[in-house]
């Protein structure tokens, strides 16, 4: 009975991933036009190395204007693989977020390679490469997820923005990485991962040792509520980069961006900063001069 529930439960948190990030990505995809930057250097401008644009260029609407795709590429691989942001802006919680982000790394590869082998192809040494790399994916997580947990106990920067799910996140993962590391390197290692995986895909329950078990059920509780919390920036940070930070479109009359600006702009305002009129449309406070108003009254 146990292993029909334990089979059952991964296949909801599975189904509740997919369903989920498929909604959040749909969201953002459909969300009105977001709040242009129009902040240089952009990743796919050839002119990047000194924060130029096609601007510069001498009647440059009638010029082509091409991009760099190694450009993007290259700062994607920044972000993912360095961390580049939060190095620069946050060194203290950068020497925690990388072994925490490196250990995700290596615990997705090796759930792909455990996936390879469930399906038949399983020699020795690919067996040995994912007890490698399960067991350092697993330490990495849970080391670097104790290190952000002590932050944010600790860190008086980011003590205002830390909610205690952030705290039971962390704490989570922390048990997950332990998990994973006991069930890579603990007999009978893979080979039961691979047996429990490969019956999973054959829609079928399978005995697994209670290590294995508990990391099962453990992973499936975070990847099902994973996409709720903030963590999803794994794929939202593509919106973000491709469709906010990196939209240098010009406005062309009659284009889809105008008529979506334009729609944006009839949107009413409801901010209660004194210096925003609640009321009005952004595209009345957006011509209106700050003060005119209190002049003509005068």
């Amino acid at each position: 009975m146990l292993q029909v529930l334990l089979a059952l439960w991964v296949c909801l948190g599975c189904a509740v991933f997919l369903a989920a990030c498929a909604w959040r990505a749909w969201k953002y995809a459909s969300a009105p036009e977001h709040l242009r930057w129009d902040l240089y250097p952009v990743a796919h401008e050839p002119r990047r190395s000194y924060g130029g644009s096609y601007l510069e260029e001498k009647d440059w609407w009638k010029k082509p204007r091409p991009k760099s795709l190694w450009g993007e590429v290259s700062a994607m691989a920044e972000e993912i693989l360095w961390l580049k942001g939060v190095r620069a802006n946050n060194r203290t919680l950068w020497w925690g977020s990388l072994p925490f982000h490196w250990g995700m790394y290596f615990l997705l590869a090796t759930t792909g390679g455990l996936m390879v082998a469930a399906l038949g192809f399983s020699p020795p040494w690919l067996l040995f490469l994912l007890a490698c790399s399960g067991g350092a994916g697993g330490a990495l997580t849970a080391l670097g997820a104790l290190m952000l947990l002590v932050l944010r106990y600790t860190d008086p920067k980011l003590l205002p923005y830390t909610v205690p799910t952030d705290r039971l996140n962390l704490a989570l993962l922390i048990i997950l990485g332990a998990l994973s590391t006991a069930v890579a390197i603990v007999p009978p290692g893979m080979s039961a991962v691979v047996s429990a995986m490969a019956a999973l895909l054959h829609a079928r329950p399978a005995a697994v040792p209670l290590t294995l078990g508990l990391q099962m059920a453990v992973a499936s509780l975070f990847i099902l509520y994973l996409p709720f919390t903030r963590m999803v920036h794994f794929f939202s940070k593509y919106f973000l980069y491709h469709q906010v930070r990196w939209d240098d479109r010009p406005v062309e009359r009659g284009s889809v961006l105008q008529r979506r600006l334009s729609a944006a702009l009839n949107f009413g305002v409801a901010w209660s900063a004194p210096h925003i009129q609640s009321g009005k449309t952004w595209a009345e406070v957006a011509t209106t001069i700050p003060g005119d108003e209190k002049q003509k009254e005068q």
